[in-house]
């Protein structure tokens, strides 16, 4: 249990200081530069994986799954084919000119939910 503790705090840190960062970057002179805007504009670029990669972690933490017919076996097979759908989209996004409108993204971004909470659940029965 202390192993929880550890991540816990630490995940509670990291929000914390998030927050503040957000708070920080509001009330500064400097217009579109919080962190929503710049991963925007990041994946309307090469980063096309961001909002796929958003909606899987969102869809593997907040949904979920108790459907054993999608579980995959080994629990660190669903985080090393996030990575391997990461990598495919950033050369996609690297190699392929195209138009990132918000519908593109959105899309990837519910593709990602799909896979977070029907591949990447947490709620399968141990």
């Amino acid at each position: 249990m202390e192993q929880y503790k550890i991540v816990q705090d630490i995940m509670i840190v990291f929000a914390v200081v998030y927050f503040l960062l957000e708070v920080i970057l509001n009330l500064n002179d400097v217009d579109q530069d919080t962190s929503n805007v710049i991963l925007l504009q990041w994946a309307k670029g090469k980063a096309i994986f961001i909002p796929f990669a958003m909606g899987a972690i969102g869809g593997h933490l907040f949904l979920g799954t108790t459907n054993g017919w999608f579980k995959i076996p080994n629990s660190i097979f669903p985080v090393l084919i996030l990575f391997g759908i990461a990598i495919v989209l950033l050369i996609i996004g690297s190699k392929m000119k195209f138009e990132r409108t918000r519908l593109f993204l959105t899309t990837l971004l519910l593709l990602g939910v799909l896979y977070g909470h029907l591949f990447w659940s947490m709620n399968y029965k141990i």
